[in-house]
């Protein structure tokens, strides 16, 4: 036997740990796949949408504590115990992303860090304790990016083109920049196209732009030291850093690498 078939398609990032893959499908039904033998453990069902988006289901593994936390498309969030299989606490964010005319959920990729879970809504970027589920803070700062988490910091791309950093702790914004606004060189921001991906390297935080472009930035002040194109035709996937090199895959499907 190749393989299992479960009926409904399924639409969200899968995350593995301790011999289970844990994924969900697009009707928001959250699974627990044995990897040996591809039989369910279990499955917990959440709240359906009937309208998609192109936000989609999306896991985080709190392994230190036996919980995977699932966002669903209808903006509710679930802590369960992958062990017990027992739900630890759920939230509600539909009702703290803005009303559209299509009554969608709009987020990113869910990260968890020292025990904070980082959620972005569509208006806000919060943080809540992954274990209590009680919430630290909340930003009005509207990411568009998966916000990248360090020690101390949080880096985030907004939909007003604003770099912003964040402390992890309190939410209190340190810095941040209009990207549009710290190049003297208008015809090249113009050819940039629109920004996809946010990676912190080489101790810089750098975003990459679908036409090719790359910024780096110093992320303790988040002044400008780098702006080129490093790809003529452009990029078509997420950078990967491997070894002290960087891969990225263009417009052309061909591989780069860079050193």
């Amino acid at each position: 036997d190749l393989g299992k078939k479960y009926g409904i398609p399924f639409r969200s990032n899968i995350k593995y740990f301790d011999g289970q893959i844990f994924l969900a499908n697009q009707d928001n039904v959250l699974y627990s796949i044995n990897t040996i033998n591809g039989e369910k453990n279990w499955q917990l069902s959440t709240s359906l949408t009937f309208l998609k988006s192109e936000f989609t289901n999306n896991l985080a593994l709190d392994e230190l504590n036996n919980n995977v936390v699932f966002l669903n498309t209808s903006g509710e969030l679930y802590s369960v115990n992958y062990v017990s299989q027992r739900i630890n606490w759920v939230i509600n964010f539909k009702n703290l992303s803005s009303t559209n005319e299509a009554n969608l959920f709009l987020s990113q990729p869910i990260v968890i860090k020292d025990e904070n879970i980082f959620v972005s809504t569509d208006k806000s970027l919060l943080s809540y304790n992954v274990i209590t589920g009680s919430r630290n803070w909340n930003k009005s700062v509207a990411p568009i990016l998966k916000p990248v988490v360090t020690q101390n910091n949080i880096f985030t791309f907004t939909k007003n083109n604003l770099l912003i950093c964040l402390d992890k702790e309190s939410g209190n914004i340190l810095w941040s920049k209009n990207i549009y606004y710290i190049e003297k060189k208008p015809k090249k921001i113009k050819k940039m196209g629109k920004i996809f991906n946010l990676t912190i390297a080489n101790g810089k935080i750098n975003l990459f732009s679908n036409n090719g472009y790359l910024l780096s930035f110093n992320f303790r002040d988040g002044n400008l030291e780098y702006f080129e194109r490093i790809s003529k035709n452009g990029i078509s996937a997420e950078p990967i850093f491997s070894k002290k090199n960087m891969f990225l895959v263009d417009k052309k499907n061909r591989l780069l690498k860079f050193n």
